[in-house]
């Protein structure tokens, strides 16, 4: 089966965020993106993400996400610790032909290495997959 670059028609975020009531939570430190040309131009900005393996902190409602799989990601690994945004990103899992694989749960007490260890990279971990990092921030 060929593996779909583009994702199928989908609501827009803002009907998604509306259809689930969702509203954003201050103590998650929660803001909605929900322009796609943003979301788009952030996605085009981290670099050539054709065939890559990318993983998204904190995805939300799914609006970046949206834009990384549209940028022709192999896979895109999500660990999201609210469990009210688990629905929209099912919906995005699906429409991805399973390209999104998705983690309910907190960042930091999630292995990332051993959700990559099945991914083949071109170069070590510290130039692969970290190439971009934000440091993570302990409070």
């Amino acid at each position: 089966m060929p593996t779909i670059k583009r994702l199928p028609p989908l609501p827009r975020v803002s009907d998604i965020v509306r259809l689930y009531g969702l509203r954003a939570k201050q103590q998650l430190s929660q803001n909605f993106l929900l322009d796609l040309n943003i979301t788009n131009k952030i996605a085009r900005l981290s670099g050539n993400l054709e065939g890559s393996f990318v993983c998204e902190v904190g995805p939300g409602p799914g609006s970046l996400t949206r834009s990384i799989l549209n940028a022709g990601v192999e896979r895109l690994l999500v660990v999201e610790k609210d469990r009210r945004f688990l629905p929209s990103l099912e919906l995005l899992s699906e429409a991805s032909n399973n390209r999104l694989l998705i983690h309910h749960g907190d960042v930091l007490e999630f292995d990332i290495e051993s959700s990559c260890r099945d991914h083949v990279m071109s170069s070590p971990w510290e130039e692969g997959i970290y190439r971009h990092q934000i440091p993570i921030l302990y409070k």
